[in-house]
């Protein structure tokens, strides 16, 4: 009897599923955790009707290798109210010592998740899943990746499910209508979320923080909606462009899938799918990629860490989504000409701001030419290598164009001559231009202007460089101010008032207080001799700035500036154009600028260019010069 019962054991255990190899792998690494985890998979591996949920199981096990919670082991009110100061307080480290919520803590998942947790919370999923009149169009992959996951980024874990379904029981009926699709529920529960004042540099918060806190960066506004859609069984995702072309920073949003299998991009908490937001819709903000949040660890860059630029250092846990957003080319074939310095097997595609290449996608280094798949248009380029934390170009920059075609830029191309009359494309001129058309001068000897006469009306569209105004008979005054036209805010860079000798005439200045929005460019700005600065009244209309000669002064001519924000050729101004070369900017010289408001250059005529104010100490964009000749800006 007792041989029978050993070798029915034998059997049982023989016969038994042994784990995959990912699967196994990731036990070991779980050490005295490993028990927790073999719960989960035993408890779904009872009854062949779990064996969905089984599968669910052994997706998050195998993906929860990198997953970690950050928190400070203090109490959240503590917290909360660190962060509700942090990144207006000058004194963060004060902050920190006051109330005492120690060091960072930083736990790993495979080391410390329960049992418990990971089987609630595949219930939960599995339960709204089943039970929503859209569920039927989710597959099993999009759920484990949109409904299924636990964790979102690195927040404290807890019960978030059964939260977020207390918080939105009263919309079951209206959510389980058969009509009810995931899209118009998306918007339901987007617009019952509270509205997030934005804050930075402070750790990620779980569900009931944000809740809680409603503060945050788009990044918590997003992971705010992940947990709601999520919980109630809508599929969102987590998307986000590493950094805008256009623009110095990066951005996420969310996306809903509808029935078809399409996705919605909207804002968590801010605005609905269908309806424009400037970082998912608008064609003005440029992105070169986009990605999508994963849960699933992707095989994307195998190399080392420090050979990783920084805007891909979670590529683990990313893909290309691209394709899914408007203005992508399918596919760029880029050659590479120049040897890496230390081969990684990987090249990556950077495109240009501010004289800087950022890399933001990869792909395998296979010889004389690369590919990369849909790359969005408007924007330069320069396939690089990156290595020990140092980026080294592999070939030319490129021009991708919203046709999809790439004009190259070879360092070592004809000279052309240039005519140089900005640093910039200044695309806002014209609206500032505008903004001093009808505006006028006058001259006093009371304080309040109640004796005022006009010295000068701008009748015509200003010049965009320095405007003179000669005075037929020059007039007598302590006083002189400029008004603006109604509604422009008084928007001028600078005055200058001058004697019958040809001198500057200096003087205290006045005029309307304060400026638009509170910032600095109050009414002395005019009269600070820097062309980067203007007043911005706080009032559109009535507003006003002068000087205060403290006693009648003869004056023959007055010269302005609109607003140019430095953008033009000023003269006494020195200026140094550059060129692209494969080891960097190299200069082409230094000129100073005269009265012709223009600049003369002889400068390779198929290479990258920028112009720089050594004077303001202002770069300009960079520009190339086109087949036909025409300077084209970025």
């Amino acid at each position: 009897m007792r041989t029978c019962s050993f070798l029915l054991i034998i059997c049982l255990f023989s016969c038994s599923k042994p784990y995959s190899k990912d699967l196994e792998s990731v036990l070991e690494q779980a050490g005295k955790n490993r028990k927790e985890l073999g719960k989960v998979l035993k408890h779904y591996s009872q009854n062949s009707a779990d064996s969905l949920k089984l599968r669910a199981a052994e997706f998050l096990i195998v993906n929860m290798p990198g997953k970690y919670s950050e928190y400070y082991d203090a109490p959240w009110n503590d917290v909360a109210t660190v962060r509700l100061r942090w990144t207006s307080s000058s004194d963060k480290q004060r902050v920190l010592d006051t109330y005492k919520i120690g060091e960072l803590v930083v736990q790993e998942d495979i080391t410390c998740i329960t049992a418990e947790y990971l089987i609630n919370n595949i219930e939960l999923a599995f339960k709204v899943w089943q039970e929503r009149p859209w569920g039927k169009h989710i597959p099993f992959d999009v759920f484990c990746e949109e409904i299924l996951p636990y964790r979102v980024g690195t927040e404290p874990l807890e019960n978030w499910r059964e939260k977020a379904l207390a918080s939105f029981a009263d919309l079951d009926s209206v959510l389980n209508k058969p009509a009810t699709t995931s899209v118009e529920a998306c918007r339901i529960i987007n617009s019952l979320l509270p509205r997030f004042r934005i804050d930075n540099d402070f750790p990620s918060m779980n569900f009931s923080q944000l809740m809680a806190s409603a503060r945050g960066t788009c990044d918590d506004m997003v992971t705010i909606a992940v947990f709601s859609m999520r919980a109630l069984g809508i599929p969102v995702t987590f998307d986000f462009t590493p950094r805008w072309i256009n623009r110095p920073t990066g951005h996420s949003w969310n996306a809903v899938r509808d029935s078809k299998g399409n996705y919605i991009p909207f804002m968590g908490a801010e605005r609905n799918p269908y309806e424009q937001h400037p970082g998912v819709l608008y064609r003005t903000w440029l992105k070169g990629k986009v990605y999508r949040k994963t849960f699933a660890i992707q095989q994307n860059i195998l190399t080392e860490d420090s050979h990783i630029p920084p805007l891909l250092e979670d590529h683990k846990n990313m893909k290309d989504v691209s394709a899914e957003y408007t203005g992508c080319t399918d596919t760029v074939t880029v050659r590479l000409k120049y040897p890496p310095v230390t081969p990684t097997g990987s090249v990556y595609l950077a495109f240009e701001q501010n004289r800087q290449f950022y890399p933001v996608a990869w792909t395998e280094d296979s010889g004389d030419t690369c590919r990369f798949p849909s790359v969005g248009r408007d924007a330069i380029y320069c396939p690089v290598y990156y290595a020990n934390n140092r980026q080294t170009p592999a070939g030319d920059p490129f021009w991708l164009d919203n046709d999809g075609n790439m004009t190259i830029f070879p360092p070592d191309s004809p000279d052309t001559l240039l005519t140089l009359d900005k640093i910039d494309p200044d695309n806002n001129i014209y609206r500032w231009l505008r903004r001093m058309y009808h505006g006028i001068f006058e001259g006093a000897n009371q304080a309040d202007f109640s004796d005022a006469k006009v010295l000068h009306t701008i009748n015509h569209l200003p010049n965009k460089f320095y405007n003179d105004v000669i005075l037929r008979t020059p007039v007598n005054y302590r006083y002189v101010r400029y008004k603006s036209p109604e509604g422009e805010h008084c928007n001028v860079s600078e005055i200058t008032f001058y004697g019958s000798e040809g001198e500057k005439l200096s003087g205290t200045p006045v005029g309307t207080p304060g400026a638009w929005d509170n910032s600095n460019n109050t009414c002395d700005k005019a009269f600070d001799g820097d062309v980067t600065t203007f007043y911005d009244a706080a009032e559109s209309s009535g507003a006003w700035t002068g000087l205060d000669f403290q006693e009648q002064k003869q004056i023959r001519k007055i010269r302005y500036l609109p607003c140019t924000e430095g953008q033009h050729i000023y003269e006494g101004h020195h200026y140094e154009l550059f060129h692209w070369m494969k080891d960097g900017w190299a200069s082409l010289g230094k000129q100073t600028a005269t009265d012709s408001g223009s600049l003369q250059y002889h400068a390779p005529s198929q290479t990258l260019l920028y112009l720089e104010n050594l004077t303001l100490r202002k770069k300009g964009k960079v520009f190339f010069v086109t087949p036909d000749y025409e300077i084209h800006w970025r």
